[in-house]
């Protein structure tokens, strides 16, 4: 491994943090993941995909990459709305959120996370696109549901533009 691979990768979370770290460390691992746009529609497309998960930054922050169609997928059959993205995660203690930048080829958002029951909401911090979530619900030790929607009436109602149906390997 470089001694830039070292420098990021953490093995564990800071001593001390664990427990505030833990909503997105739940999360640390490699899974797989059923990408599927357009759920039950006669246009509905599932493509299988990866999610993986690490400890950064002596343990301080998370990093995932977002691969969808996975790798191996990507080999074999390309798709036109390709995902190859990653996600760099800080819990803010002075707002009890988290703070997140997400970037693919030609953009980056910026985002804020917070749990909400059962459940980790992300917002956009830019809705001129209307207002956008992504959202972890159903999360257990080896599963979790993941769905990207919209709303264009302030949260009212909302379609999901792509939900993920991830299992830990």
């Amino acid at each position: 491994m470089s001694d830039f691979s070292k420098a990021l990768i953490s093995e564990s979370p800071k001593s001390g943090l664990k427990e505030k770290l833990n909503l997105f460390g739940q999360f640390i691992g490699d899974w797989d993941l059923d990408g599927v746009y357009g759920k039950g529609t006669p246009d509905e497309l599932r493509v299988p995909g990866e999610w993986l998960f690490s400890w950064i930054l002596d343990g301080t922050a998370i990093q995932d990459t977002f691969i969808c169609p996975s790798r191996k997928e990507r080999a074999i059959n390309p798709h036109p709305d390709a995902e190859y993205g990653t996600t760099v995660r800080f819990y803010n203690p002075s707002k009890d959120t988290w703070d997140i930048c997400y970037g693919g080829y030609g953009y980056m958002t910026v985002l804020e996370a917070k749990q909400v029951g059962n459940q980790i909401i992300v917002t956009n911090q830019d809705a001129s696109d209307g207002l956008n979530e992504w959202v972890f619900s159903d999360i257990t030790p080896v599963s979790f549901h993941w769905q990207n929607r919209t709303s264009y009436d302030n949260g009212t109602t909302w379609t999901v533009n792509f939900e993920v149906f991830a299992n830990k390997r």
